[in-house]
């Protein structure tokens, strides 16, 4: 009797679950493989008798846990929030944005969230497409790039706006235009062969959208004028914009933003905010993840692990606690292990403060859907060359809805250095930004930035929530800086266990700031525990 592959997988799901009827839909080429994960397959009995404490309820936290539950570990996650995820986190009508310098923002908006951290999926991060498949995290299709969406800069059209079609389609004719000259002028004789040189000719034709000539005069692609209509009236196309213009503007960074291996479509985003992941998580692992508990000392040894943790919530007295546990997986960021006790190496201690933590920043207003009326954008990201505030973020969510939440803002306050964060003090030269010395200064250039995209709506933004993660307890910064030159060696540091104690989170990955990065460093310390256990 032969099975079917849809028989098959039915019967791989009985004997093994959602990760074996995983692994055999990618063994089918059903799926793509996952990205360079090293999880092991371990027994369900694996781990017996074995227990691990799992400090941090970030997605690396959460995955570490899920993971060796089911390998049979008895597991134990510490937390220092409220809530699950970590970075992964969601801003909706009712959160609170507690500062580390005490200020507290409500935000009271009528629909729509922000996500401070993590705000899409690529679609290649395919084990976190897993996970959410597995817990049943409905996804959406995150809209990264609109042609529609503008671009600005005080050197093209006076600093009028324009639309992203028209920079992309105006600079590729150009350049087409250029490469043609060249070929006619037989400069490339020497690099192609006739026919290599004839192809490449019908090639920039087409996508410079030349005229028989070789010449680039406008093109349907960058938009019109005036649109097609009924009757006799005749469309008009956009003239070309100046060579010159382009070249001067630096557009280049709002051209190219979606060629980013990890922001090229298709992206997803779940359905309500990003934090529906870790709270799918969470459901799963309610009874092991204990909430208010800040890690105040870590003890390792050959043997075990000992942590020292203080717990407590809102309305509760704090009460000093201990755990022991066979192995620890320790997933807090950098920026806080430095300030935690612990008899870690002296190279590992050092290792906490190589690696510069990011001054990442969001800001968000609610505001009346003018960008879907008034500019036909739906979803996407304007550009602006501005030192402060250099784009604009449109929502995908509810898309046609009275109000949505605009991001105007996303960037950093310091400028990337080779030095170091210590005790979440960012050493870096503050940006144009990270200069402004109030939050309401901050606010007006996030302001001042959309009027000058959308000339006359800045008037209707209100509600403004900013998250600087540098100042977002628990986190102290957003994600390391591993790709320095001086990251290298802390990078390797951290990779090598402490007694039982192993690492584990974006920053020991090459997804740094990435939820597949925080899984697969996950991944990556369940391999070097069953290895060890194994030995």
């Amino acid at each position: 009797m032969s099975f079917t592959r849809r028989a098959f997988i039915q019967r791989m799901a009985q004997i093994g679950g959602y990760s074996a009827a995983f692994s055999a839909m990618q063994a089918l080429g059903l799926l793509p493989a996952a990205i360079a994960s090293t999880l092991p397959q371990l027994p369900s009995d694996f781990g017996k008798g074995k227990k691990v404490v799992i400090l941090g309820g970030g997605i690396a936290g959460l995955t570490s846990a899920y993971e060796l539950r089911k390998a049979g570990f008895d597991c134990t996650i510490l937390e220092a929030r409220s809530r699950p995820g970590g970075r992964c986190w969601t801003v909706r009508n009712g959160s609170k944005v507690e500062l580390t310098d005490g200020t507290t923002q409500e935000c009271n908006w009528q629909s729509g969230y922000l996500n401070p951290g993590p705000a899409r999926i690529p679609s290649i991060h395919t084990n976190l497409l897993g996970y959410c498949q597995e817990l049943g995290v409905p996804l959406e299709v995150e809209v990264n790039t609109s042609r529609s969406a503008l671009m600005q800069s005080p050197a093209v059209e006076g600093g009028k706006p324009i639309q992203q079609r028209q920079v992309v389609h105006d600079t590729r004719g150009y350049l087409a235009e250029l490469l043609t000259k060249a070929i006619n002028k037989h400069t490339l004789d020497d690099e192609l062969s006739k026919e290599d040189l004839s192809l490449l000719r019908d090639f920039l034709s087409t996508f410079g959208d030349l005229n028989r000539d070789g010449k680039y005069t406008g093109t349907m692609r960058a938009g019109f004028v005036t649109p097609r209509g009924a009757g006799l009236a005749q469309y008009v196309i956009h003239k070309p914009l100046p060579f010159h213009d382009l070249l001067a503007a630096d557009f280049t960074y709002g051209e190219f933003y979606e060629e980013q291996i990890d922001w090229q479509a298709t992206m997803f985003q779940p359905i309500g905010g990003m934090d529906r992941i870790p709270y799918a998580f969470a459901k799963s692992l309610e009874p092991l993840i204990h909430y208010n508990c800040v890690v105040s000392e870590i003890t390792t040894s050959d043997n075990n692990v000992t942590v020292a943790y203080d717990k407590g919530g809102e309305g509760h007295d704090k009460s000093a606690k201990t755990i022991t546990a066979d192995f620890c997986i320790c997933t807090m960021p950098i920026s806080v292990l430095c300030n935690t006790k612990n008899n870690f190496s002296p190279a590992t201690k050092q290792a906490f403060i190589g690696m510069p933590m990011t001054a990442l920043f969001k800001i968000a207003w609610e505001s009346p859907r003018f960008w879907e009326k008034e500019n036909n954008i739906y979803g996407g990201i304007s550009f602006l060359n501005d030192d402060k505030i250099n784009l604009v973020w449109y929502p995908t969510d509810k898309l046609f809805s009275p109000t949505g939440v605009l991001v105007a803002g996303f960037g950093s306050e310091r400028e990337d250095t080779s030095g170091g964060a210590m005790g979440g003090a960012f050493i870096g030269k503050p940006t144009p930004f990270g200069a402004l010395r109030t939050v309401e200064a901050k606010f007006e250039a996030s302001r001042s930035a959309v009027e000058k995209l959308h000339p006359g709506k800045s008037q209707l933004l209100a509600k403004p929530i900013f998250v600087p993660w540098s100042r977002v307890p628990y986190s102290l910064g957003c994600f390391a800086n591993i790709y320095l030159p001086s990251s290298q060696a802390p990078y390797a540091q951290l990779d090598e266990p402490q007694g039982r104690t192993y690492f584990a989170g974006d920053y020991i990955s090459h997804l740094v700031g990435w939820q597949e990065g925080a899984i697969l460093s996950a991944h990556h310390a369940i391999e070097r525990i069953a290895k060890q256990i194994q030995a």
